[in-house]
């Protein structure tokens, strides 16, 4: 079987997403990342027990959790110190809120290449779900993704991309005869957009472009025989 790797949020998303990679015939290895703003990651644990019960200890793996906030604090370190007229003149109209979620989010990716690194895996998968209307989960952006993965010889796979709504998705579950409810962890400082706003996803895409992305190979070249901590001891 192929294996992928799954960002495992705990949520909706990643566990269908997983659901129908195992269906696709992945073996799927799940990892939950800690940017230690988050409230309960150790209730991730439960939904890999579910998909295991469901499917297999054969079609499911668990790397369990780890930290990213040394490599976030390294992608905000000197934008959080930037004057408001700055960033407009530079970036564009990001909200704070957007530009966390798109920092977490690359902060997940750099530790995702270093594991498929290390673990010879060719695939990973995100339960990016553009009605969620985060910015970062919008066409461009997930495009800007998978060409930053494809440099690394990695397919990103986006397998509930499309779904509509929460309606859709819960009876994606209950056809399989799963109960549509999980116990997430709660992030403190992700928040969505009210509306689809193209100020800020195009500010995004700046700062993703011309303030984040340079620091990228740097990350993964310096941690690439990282052995990423679950906790700290």
């Amino acid at each position: 079987m192929k294996k992928v790797l799954v960002l495992f949020s705990g949520g909706k998303d990643s566990m269908l997403s997983s659901i129908l990679l195992i269906e696709q015939g992945y073996e799927v290895v799940l990892v939950h990342y800690d940017n230690s703003f988050e409230l309960g990651s150790e209730n991730v644990k439960i939904g890999y027990e579910r998909l295991v019960k469901k499917y297999g200890e054969d079609k499911v793996k668990y790397l369990g959790v780890k930290k990213i906030d040394a490599i976030f604090r390294t992608f905000v370190k000197d934008f959080y110190n930037f004057k408001v007229d700055e960033i407009l003149k530079d970036y564009g109209k990001i909200s704070f809120s957007q530009f966390n979620c798109l920092v977490c989010r690359l902060s997940m990716y750099v530790t995702t290449i270093i594991l498929c690194k290390q673990l010879s895996i060719s695939f990973v998968a995100d339960g990016a779900r553009r009605s969620q209307l985060f910015a970062i989960e919008q066409d461009e952006m997930l495009n800007l993704f998978k060409d930053l993965f494809k440099e690394y010889k990695i397919e990103l796979l986006f397998p509930v991309k499309n779904l509509e709504n929460d309606f859709e998705e819960k009876n994606e579950f209950l056809v399989r005869g799963i109960i549509p409810k999980v116990s997430e962890p709660q992030c403190l400082i992700g928040m969505p957009l009210n509306s689809n706003d193209e100020e800020i996803l195009t500010a995004c895409i700046n700062v993703y472009k011309n303030f984040l992305y340079q620091k990228i190979n740097d990350l993964i070249e310096r941690y690439t025989n990282v052995l990423f901590g679950d906790e700290y001891l």
